[in-house]
């Protein structure tokens, strides 16, 4: 039997009994948190939308300033980065934040993080090399890759402060790193007309923010670290974090499973058009990691306090608010969409108003995958996840492999919206079962688990 799923069982069982003076004040905070959630939220979404804002200004940039290609070409380094290193990231700043009883040190959750993206960095490099003919491509694509290793480092400082109510730091590195980040891109291209300098110009961005702002606040807020190396913790993290490193590894992978048949079937231009089109969904985007930021902590104290009045709550505000986000994307698209696209971008990118409303549906049903899995990961259940997950990566890929060659644009979108909605429902089904065996005391996966080791 895995440890994971141990540990899993041995979590349930102490949340089971913890009845003393530390579970009470576990479900006081839990009400102070729900009557204190606009400030934290506030903040969270203010900085997000600046952030994200200036991410998705990365790609209008590149729009405006070069070609769709060039678009695609970087696109491509994120379809082909992103699944690898969010495998290695293990979602480690939900593990940190919402580590409410300290079962690891933060020496300990740097060192894994730090080791974790170095292996990562060599697994793209690896298959960079061995896949792209091309050296400019090759050296975009670990440009990418570095910068967005650097963003996973700062993620892990920021679990830190998240969980010591800090929000407001995290709030000002992402201010900070945003603009900076949009400002490095944009004059790189703008005097070298290069992709490849545009990437530099993020690493030293994001570099900068890392070793200037998030580790030194980090130590203020928090006191000093260190880099501590022992085999043992390393593994027992491995072993927790690994079923979180899947998750978010195929949940990667699937997101990005469109773009590689779009390159291998249409072209490098197309691709660029599907992912500018795609980068809009990250406004409904900014919106759930903001609320995200201030619902994972409160969540899983929910869940070791057995507090179900507030954790139902919590769930429940948290889905309305994707669901209010995913139906205004789709009516903008249907309303707007033609209109939106040429002012954004440039007029190449306009009369593709029905694949960005596919686009936008597809992103309406992320935005609930997103509640769902932060729900269930609040609570510790990750082992339930691959299964749907895997199966999600399987039907978008198949419908992929059945409609693209077929429909072109419309059908990469349509396949993302019948993976979408097949994960849907099986995390329906899953907090189903999470929500009928918290009531009656137990869970029947865990127990007929346990009972077979």
């Amino acid at each position: 039997m895995p440890t994971s799923v141990l540990a899993e069982v041995r979590m349930s069982i102490t949340g089971a009994m913890a009845r003393d003076n530390a579970h009470l004040r576990i479900v006081r905070s839990s009400h102070k948190a729900l009557r204190s959630f606009g400030p934290s939220f506030s903040w969270a979404l203010s900085s997000n939308v600046v952030y994200y804002a200036c991410q998705w200004g990365l790609v209008i940039v590149l729009a405006k300033l070069g070609t769709p290609a060039d678009v695609g070409a970087y696109a491509l380094g994120i379809a082909v980065t992103a699944p690898v290193l969010m495998f290695a990231s293990f979602q480690q700043r939900t593990m940190v934040a919402s580590d409410v009883r300290e079962e690891y040190a933060f020496n300990e959750y740097i060192t894994f993080r730090l080791a974790s993206l170095a292996s990562a960095m060599f697994i793209i490099w690896a298959v960079t090399v061995l896949t792209q003919t091309n050296s400019s491509s090759v050296a975009i694509i670990l440009l990418v890759g570095t910068a967005q290793g650097m963003d996973y480092v700062s993620e892990t400082y920021f679990g830190l402060l998240q969980r010591h109510g800090q929000l407001n730091r995290v709030s000002q590195s992402l201010i900070l790193k945003g603009p900076l980040c949009l400002m490095s891109l944009g004059l790189a291209i703008w005097v070298t007309h290069n992709v490849l300098w545009g990437a530099v110009g993020l690493v030293i961005a994001r570099g900068l923010v890392l070793i200037l702002f998030d580790v030194p606040t980090a130590v203020r807020t928090c006191g000093p670290h260190r880099l501590v190396w022992s085999w043992r913790i390393q593994l027992r993290l491995l072993s927790t974090a690994l079923p979180l490193g899947v998750i978010v590894g195929i949940s990667g992978f699937t997101l990005n499973v469109p773009r590689y048949f779009i390159e291998y079937f249409l072209s490098k231009r197309e691709l660029g058009i599907f992912s500018a089109l795609a980068s809009l969904v990250g406004a409904g985007n900014l919106v759930m990691a903001a609320l995200a930021s201030c619902i994972i902590v409160e969540l899983a104290k929910a869940w070791v306090a057995d507090d179900q009045r507030s954790f139902r709550s919590l769930f429940q505000r948290f889905l309305c608010v994707s669901t209010l986000v995913g139906t205004a994307g789709i009516v903008i698209a249907l309303l707007a969409g033609n209109k939106v696209l040429n002012i954004l971008f440039r007029p190449e990118y306009a009369g593709n108003a029905g694949v960005l409303a596919r686009i936008m549906a597809a992103g309406a049903l992320g935005y609930v995958v997103c509640v769902q899995g932060y729900t269930m990961t609040a609570a510790r259940k990750l082992l339930p996840q691959i299964p749907a997950l895997l199966g999600s990566a399987v039907v978008t890929g198949l419908s992929c492999w059945t409609l693209i060659p077929r429909r072109g644009l419309n059908g990469a979108a349509e396949s993302w919206i019948l993976g979408s909605l097949f994960l849907v429902v099986c995390n329906s089904f899953l907090l189903a079962i999470l929500s009928h065996g918290r009531r009656s005391g137990q869970n029947t996966m865990l127990c007929t688990a346990l009972e077979r080791e």
